[in-house]
C-alpha cells in the first residue's frame, strides 16, 4: 500500500474563501504509523475525510497505489472505501438493535465483500482477537465504553483494509482504557500490516507514532514530540489476551570613597536612588497589574474549559429513532443524557434542522418540533427525548447506499450549569448522519440491491463525518 497526498486544499463558505486545509502533503506506506495533532478546528478531521474519500479536495490529488481516488466514479469510490479503508471515528456509532457480532459483520454484508457465513466467521475471529469472544452476542447498550471501542476496531478491520484512519478514537475513555486501546491498535497494525493515521489531541499517544505532523490553521507540518519509552508506556492489560496476533559569583569590590565633590555626588546619588526607587515602584505596580490580569485570564480559561467539558462530555446526545409516518413524513427522536446526574445541566434555544444530500449540496427540508418546550429552558437531570416532525419528499437524492437518502440533522443549543446564566454559557453544535429509506420505495426494491438479515430498516445511523 502506498498513499500519496499532494497539495490538498479544502475551501468552504461563500465564494469558498475559508480554507480548512491548505496545501497539505502526506506520504504513507503499508505498516507505517503516522499521527496528526492540533487544536480543535485546525483542519485535522477535514484532512482525514479527504484521505478517506469521504469529502473531495478543492485542489490537490490523493493517489492510492498510483490511482487518483477522486477520479473514480461514485460507485467505484464507494467500493474503494469499503474494501481498502477502515474508519474509527470519535464516537462508536454502533447499531443499537444489532449484537456486537452483527455490527462487525455489517460492512462486509453491505459491501458484499464475502459470503455471509464467511463474514460472520471473520467477525467472530476479530472479536476474539480484541478480547470480546465471549461478548459476541451482547447488545451495545450492555457494553462498557472500552468494549464498544473494541467492537468498532473489529468492525473497521472486517474487510481487511490496507489503510486505517482514526479520528480521536479514545477521547471519551479513561487513561487505562485509552492505553489499552492504543496497545491493541499498535499490535493489530503489526500483525495485519495496514497503514495507520491517528488524529489526536493527546501528545503522549501521538508520540507513539513513527512520524508526527501538526495542523495549524489548516497547514500540515512535520512535528517533533518527546520520544516515548515503549517499555514505560506499556500498561498492564485490562482486557483481552496478553498476546495479540498480533557556582556563586563573588561579591563586587566596594568602591573607594571620592573626597572631592563628595557632597555633590552624594546629592546626585540620593536623587538617582530616589528616581530608581520611583521607577522600581512603577515597574512593580505594572508587574502586579499584569500578574493580576494573567490570573484573571487563567481563571477565565479554566471556566471555559469546565463549561466545555460539561457541555461536550457531561451532556451526551444521539438519535434515538426515526419513524416513517408515510407519504414522505417522518418523526425524529433525539435524546440528551446527563452523564453526571449529580449536577443538573440546562439547555436552551435548541435549533434543529434537517438536510438531504442532492448531488454535492445539502437541500434543507421542513422540520418542526413535535413536542412543547423545545424552545424553552430545559433542566437535564437524566435522559430527555426531543421529538421532531420532518418531510423528506426529495427527488434525485444522492444514493451513497442504494435506494436510501443521505440525511443530516444539525442541532445547535446553548448549555449552562445555571437556569439563569450570565457568562457561563457554552454553544454546542451537533451533526447526525443517517441513511433514510424513502416512503415510496418498497422493501422488495431495496432487497434487490442490498442484503439484510431481515426487513430493510427505515434508517441506518452513520458515524460523524
Amino acid at each position: 500500500m502506498n498513499l500519496s497526498a499532494h497539495s490538498l486544499t479544502k475551501r468552504y463558505g461563500p465564494a469558498s474563501k475559508y480554507e480548512a486545509v491548505r496545501d497539505a502533503s502526506l506520504e504513507l506506506r503499508g505498516g507505517e504509523f503516522v499521527s496528526i495533532v492540533g487544536r480543535s478546528g485546525s483542519g485535522k478531521s477535514t484532512l482525514l475525510a479527504m484521505l478517506g474519500a469521504l469529502t473531495p479536495p478543492t485542489a490537490g490529488r490523493i493517489l492510492f497505489d498510483g490511482t487518483d481516488i477522486w477520479e473514480l466514479t461514485e460507485i467505484e469510490r464507494a467500493a474503494f472505501r469499503c474494501r481498502q479503508i477502515g474508519f474509527i471515528f470519535q464516537f462508536p456509532s454502533l447499531l443499537s438493535n444489532l449484537t456486537a457480532l452483527d455490527n462487525v459483520a455489517v460492512p462486509a454484508l453491505l459491501g458484499r465483500t464475502m459470503a455471509a457465513d464467511t463474514a460472520y466467521a471473520r467477525a467472530y475471529d476479530l472479536l476474539a482477537r480484541v478480547g470480546l469472544g465471549e461478548r459476541a452476542n451482547a447488545d451495545p447498550g450492555t457494553m462498557s465504553g472500552g468494549e464498544q471501542r473494541r467492537v468498532v476496531i473489529a468492525r473497521a478491520l472486517i474487510n481487511s483494509p490496507r489503510l486505517l484512519l482514526a479520528d480521536e478514537p479514545t477521547s471519551d475513555l479513561d487513561e487505562d482504557s485509552e492505553a489499552d486501546i492504543m496497545d491493541l491498535l499498535d499490535a493489530l497494525r503489526s500483525s495485519e500490516g495496514f497503514g495507520f493515521v491517528l488524529v489526536t489531541h493527546n501528545l503522549k499517544l501521538a508520540g507513539r507514532a513513527q512520524r508526527t505532523y501538526e495542523m495549524r490553521q489548516g497547514v500540515l507540518a512535520a512535528a517533533v514530540l518527546p520520544e516515548v519509552d515503549a517499555a514505560a508506556a506499556r500498561h498492564p492489560r485490562h482486557f483481552g489476551p496478553a498476546d495479540i496476533r498480533v557556582r556563586p559569583e563573588s561579591a563586587p569590590r566596594p568602591r573607594k570613597p571620592i573626597k572631592l565633590g563628595a557632597n555633590l555626588l552624594r546629592a546626585v546619588a540620593t536623587l538617582l536612588m530616589g528616581g530608581a526607587a520611583f521607577i522600581a515602584g512603577v515597574l512593580l505596580l505594572d508587574f502586579g497589574v499584569a500578574k493580576y490580569q494573567q490570573i484573571q485570564v487563567r481563571e477565565r480559561a479554566k471556566r471555559i474549559a469546565r463549561l466545555a467539558d460539561m457541555a461536550l462530555s457531561g451532556l451526551q446526545s444521539d438519535i434515538q429513532s426515526v419513524a416513517d409516518l408515510g407519504d414522505g413524513h417522518y418523526q425524529l427522536a433525539v435524546y440528551l443524557l446527563n452523564a453526571d446526574a449529580g449536577e443538573p445541566i440546562f439547555v436552551m434555544l435548541q435549533d434543529m434542522r434537517a438536510y438531504v444530500q442532492v448531488g454535492s449540496v445539502w437541500q434543507e427540508v421542513p422540520l418542526r418540533p413535535a413536542d412543547d418546550g423545545v424552545e424553552g429552558v430545559l433542566r437535564i437531570d437524566g435522559r430527555h427525548v426531543y421529538r421532531y416532525l420532518f418531510d423528506a419528499q426529495v427527488r434525485s437524492f444522492t444514493q451513497l447506499l442504494p435506494n436510501y437518502m443521505h440525511v443530516r440533522f444539525s442541532d445547535a443549543m446553548l448549555v449552562s450549569p445555571s437556569s439563569t446564566p450570565k457568562d457561563d454559557v457554552f454553544e454546542r453544535r451537533d451533526n447526525y448522519y443517517v441513511y433514510l429509506k424513502p416512503s415510496d420505495v418498497t422493501d422488495d426494491t431495496i432487497m434487490k440491491k442490498m442484503k439484510f438479515l431481515g426487513k430493510p430498516p427505515v434508517w441506518i445511523p452513520m458515524p460523524p463525518h
